[in-house]
């Protein structure tokens, strides 16, 4: 895949997007090929995810009607311990060759951020509660380019370390099927 590829993020709000998009930009994408989709009503009002699994068909059909495009989707659905990814994966599936790379980080993208800003491997364990912890309000003013570019130019320079959380894994075992 070219990195002259259209990028469309489709994602639960814009911690997602900025994110993925500032990583997508770090890899040599053009950032004015680099599109958003997210709930338009913000982080704190209506799901997100709902969101995401709402348009998510309707984004797999244009992706196959601009199969003639140099075109990549992404999508990122926090899985909030509730199978979002699973859930998408049985409304659509993409095959190992469709630039359609779906992100799903465990209990929520800040899960992530607490990795990368930590190197905590724990994030993604269950808790004394019998839950996964939400850091949700601990980077709730943090920028996530910042992570973006940490997470590209420290962390992944020399290959994600194996006691990263597991959904960071598949995450990077997406980005590897680009590179195909």
């Amino acid at each position: 895949m070219s990195n002259k590829a259209q990028v469309i993020i489709l994602c639960e709000d814009t911690v997602h997007y900025h994110f993925a998009r500032k990583y997508f930009e770090l890899l040599g994408f053009n950032n004015r090929k680099i599109t958003g989709k997210f709930n338009p009503k913000g982080r704190s009002v209506g799901s997100g995810a709902e969101y995401v699994k709402k348009n998510y068909e309707k984004e797999i059909t244009a992706f196959h009607s601009k199969n003639y495009l140099d075109y990549i989707l992404v999508v990122i659905i926090d899985d909030d311990t509730k199978d979002n990814a699973k859930n998408l994966y049985e409304t659509y599936k993409p095959l190992p060759n469709e630039s359609i790379l779906v992100f799903s980080p465990v209990r929520n993208i800040e899960s992530w951020f607490s990795y990368i800003d930590t190197g905590n491997f724990h994030v993604e364990e269950i808790n004394e509660q019998g839950n996964i912890t939400d850091y949700k309000s601990q980077f709730k003013n943090s920028k996530p380019t910042e992570f973006a570019k940490k997470l590209k130019n420290e962390i992944c320079i020399n290959g994600l370390p194996e006691n990263a959380p597991a959904s960071l894994h598949c995450a990077c075992n997406e980005l590897k099927r680009l590179k195909n």
